[in-house]
């Protein structure tokens, strides 16, 4: 939500004002960066009920919002991947191959994902015994993203005597293993600082871009934590399938993705920023191994995945 005006750059925190007195009022702390002179920033919480939107500051009275908020429950999360045109493993849109059934069906009929790279067949699913079939496969084989490349989805030689492909289907198409988080003009760890490990056991990678760049999910997985800490500032931790996690941190505010939903790849979690113990607007971002964030695994180097999603898309 933006709240436009004039010399607003004093603002320390905007006031969600509820319909029963105070108790139900929202209270957001602004970070330095959210206040401008013209313009506050800031994400909608929790809790916050439509109605008066009140901001308060070092200078001044407080003023309320001349236009008051609706709050809208249930808006669909921000898909930062739907222009892609790839096929984003755990993305939203998933590859759909649609056919159909006419004779009879052999054992071992099956539509199969092929690699275009290896020619390998990476996952199949039976045909159903008459009438109409689909299948949608969002890249995963087992809990893990496929390979990217080029992949043909098809029927195998004993489908094809009893089966016809449909037109529309997702035949062939170019599959990413994942989404590049940072949504802008960026630069990745380029110093020993910036980067995992060194002097200091550094447990991510800082990868910089200007304040406010929105940041997706890089994959698919559960939220684990989403939270506000000195250090990391607002961050947010999701674990994967295989039971690995990530985190982000720094972010301009706290995430919309609650603790305990699904998200997929692509999807929106926040914006970068210097909240926590920071210098300069930046991604920190971790990775470690299965059973995940202080749960007993352990953060690996997330460089190379970062250099991988940054030339995928």
């Amino acid at each position: 939500m933006t709240v436009r005006g004039s010399e607003l750059q004093s603002a320390q925190q905007v006031t969600f004002v509820g319909s029963t007195g105070s108790r139900d009022n929202v209270v957001v702390k602004l970070s330095a960066r959210a206040a401008q002179p013209t313009a506050i920033t800031v994400t909608v919480p929790r809790g916050a009920k439509s109605g008066a939107v009140r901001i308060s500051g070092t200078i001044g009275s407080a003023v309320t919002a001349p236009q008051p908020v609706k709050i809208v429950a249930g808006l669909p999360a921000t898909d930062d991947a739907s222009g892609s045109k790839k096929l984003i493993a755990g993305g939203k849109r998933e590859a759909r191959f649609s056919y159909h059934v006419s004779g009879s069906v052999a054992a071992g009929a099956r539509v199969e994902a092929v690699s275009g790279v290896t020619g390998k067949v990476v996952r199949t699913w039976p045909l159903v015994k008459s009438g109409e079939g689909s299948v949608n496969w969002d890249g995963f084989v087992g809990n893990q993203p496929a390979k990217s490349g080029a992949y043909v989805l098809r029927l195998n030689e004993l489908a094809s005597n009893s089966a016809k492909t449909k037109v529309g289907s997702d035949s062939q198409f170019e599959l990413a293993e994942g989404f590049f988080p940072i949504r802008g003009a960026h630069k990745l760890s380029s110093t020993a600082m910036q980067m995992f490990g060194g002097g200091r056991g550094h447990q991510g990678s800082d990868h910089f871009a200007a304040c406010g760049t929105p940041l997706a999910a890089w994959t698919s997985g559960v939220v684990q934590f989403n939270a506000n800490q000195g250090a990391a500032g607002n961050y947010i931790v999701v674990q994967r399938a295989n039971g690995e996690s990530y985190a982000y941190m720094h972010m301009r505010e706290r995430s919309p993705a609650k603790v305990g939903t699904k998200v997929f790849a692509g999807q929106r979690l926040g914006r970068v920023s210097d909240s926590g113990r920071a210098s300069g607007c930046h991604l920190h971002i971790e990775l470690w191994t299965a059973p995940g964030w202080y749960k007993g695994g352990k953060p690996y180097d997330s460089l190379p995945l970062m250099k991988r999603l940054d030339k995928l898309n």
